[in-house]
């Protein structure tokens, strides 16, 4: 049991630093390039999804056993397109909007819409800490969002938009997938999940091409391009595999360290600069996680009746 804890601390931690990595990265592409948040996710998803699950292929895994039952693969389908898709795509977008210090810290919400959903589910009113932790995201998000000024919104209605849909997004991928991640593992979910919603993506974006894609990129920016489907790829089998041996709060809490990677890059790489307030606004929503986690006990119980409802 220990060493199973110690699996997915490695994990979440590693899972979460690459993601916190990947944000800056995503947005210094959008910066150099005329890629659109569409275009590029088709390519992400589909390359991402080709290369894990022909890696599962030629490591002997069975990875089109699920196929073989209908309950499993449209279980699979929903997390595709609303889990992997969507919040991925919201993610991105946010990305394109704004940037990836605000995309990371809307995400970053997603442990609270989970505490609601999970108190809702089972009938129970939240505890106080977790009052506390929603006081402190609400407050957050207000920061965020205006800079401590409601006559001055610093966010655009449609960055609030993106940025709420990752939030639910991120809860979404959370909790739906663990009873599949338990019968055919980590990889084989996250692999067909990828594949899977980029290639819906594709069929929607019928002005995509490839070709022209490819055409527009110069050496380094196809080589930044290569790196985040690798490192984004990795930050997801890691992130979602922590579940396994970890709660959905647990690791939570400790992929705080995303949007200080993501500061501390955006910062000194990009140069980008936020208000005082938008910085108090993303340490109200880090505290806010961090006090989810303080009533562990009751949490891990009441999530434990989530997920057992869920299969």
């Amino acid at each position: 049991m220990k060493r199973s804890r110690q699996i997915g601390l490695i994990m979440i931690i590693s899972g979460a630093t690459l993601w916190g990595i990947s944000g800056p990265m995503i947005q210094w592409l959008f910066q150099k390039t005329e890629l659109t948040s569409a275009d590029y996710l088709v390519v992400r998803l589909i390359a991402a999804g080709i290369i894990l699950l022909s890696f599962l292929f030629f490591a002997k895994q069975d990875i089109f056993t699920i196929w073989k039952h209908p309950g499993q693969w449209i279980q699979l389908i929903i997390f595709s397109v609303l889990g992997m898709l969507g919040a991925q795509y919201a993610f991105i977008e946010t990305v394109y909007i704004s940037n990836a210090v605000t995309a990371t810290l809307f995400q970053f919400l997603g442990p609270v819409f989970i505490m609601i959903w999970v108190a809702v589910l089972n009938k129970k009113l939240p505890s106080s800490m977790q009052f506390i932790a929603l006081f402190a995201a609400l407050a957050g998000v207000f920061y965020l969002i205006t800079n401590g000024s409601v006559q001055d919104i610093v966010l655009s209605k449609k960055a609030i938009i993106f940025g709420g849909l990752t939030a639910l997004g991120f809860m979404f991928y959370t909790l739906h997938p663990a009873s599949l991640i338990k019968r055919w593992g980590t990889s084989i979910i996250v692999g067909w999940g990828m594949l899977i919603g980029g290639i819906v993506l594709y069929l929607v974006n019928p002005g995509f091409s490839l070709s022209e894609m490819i055409g527009s990129l110069t050496v380094s920016t196809f080589s930044m391009l290569l790196l985040i489907i690798i490192s984004g790829t990795v930050s997801f089998v890691l992130y979602i595999g922590s579940l396994k041996y970890l709660s959905a709060v647990e690791t939570s809490l400790l992929s705080s360290i995303e949007p200080l990677v993501a500061a501390v890059l955006s910062i000194t790489w990009l140069n980008e600069s936020f208000g005082s307030y938008q910085l108090l606004g993303g340490t109200f929503i880090v505290i806010a996680v961090i006090f989810l986690a303080v009533p562990e006990k009751r949490i891990l119980i009441t999530e434990r009746k989530f997920l057992l409802k869920m299969k």
